[in-house]
């Protein structure tokens, strides 16, 4: 599976497709106004679920090896669960499909960036279920 993985992956810069096919390319060149509406929109959902969320500016990471120190702005989702903030990370890491973000204080904070658009309800419902 991994030499497939490799192999198409390699295939998609052979033929100056990697912008479009591979996921860190797509990432990398969200617009910052497609990453802050879906922000907004996730936090609102959750909002309306009873979740304490909010949204601020921030920066993504893009890598270590051929990009480091390399950052992007994005805006993050900030979730402050109602018990230990490492419990609900541990929780959330747990939980299938596993979802990963970082522990600022007492928040959970998602980068959007990292997270592909058709995905945004399925974090909504982890974070639902985590919290039930």
């Amino acid at each position: 599976m991994t030499t497939i993985t490799l192999q198409l992956t390699l295939l998609h810069y052979l033929k100056k497709e990697a912008i479009e096919k591979v996921p860190v390319w797509q990432m990398i060149n969200y617009p910052i106004e497609e990453i802050a509406s879906r922000a907004e929109e996730i936090s609102k959902r959750l909002t309306d679920l009873g979740v304490v969320s909010s949204t601020y500016d921030g920066f993504s990471t893009v890598g270590g090896g051929s990009l480091p120190d390399q950052t992007l702005p994005t805006k993050l989702i900030a979730i402050e669960p109602p018990y230990a903030v490492e419990d609900f990370a541990k929780r959330l890491r747990l939980s299938s499909p596993p979802l990963l973000g970082r522990i600022e204080g007492n928040r959970f904070v998602i980068d959007p960036r990292t997270i592909m658009p058709s995905l945004d309800r399925t974090v909504i419902k982890i974070i639902q279920n985590t919290l039930i």
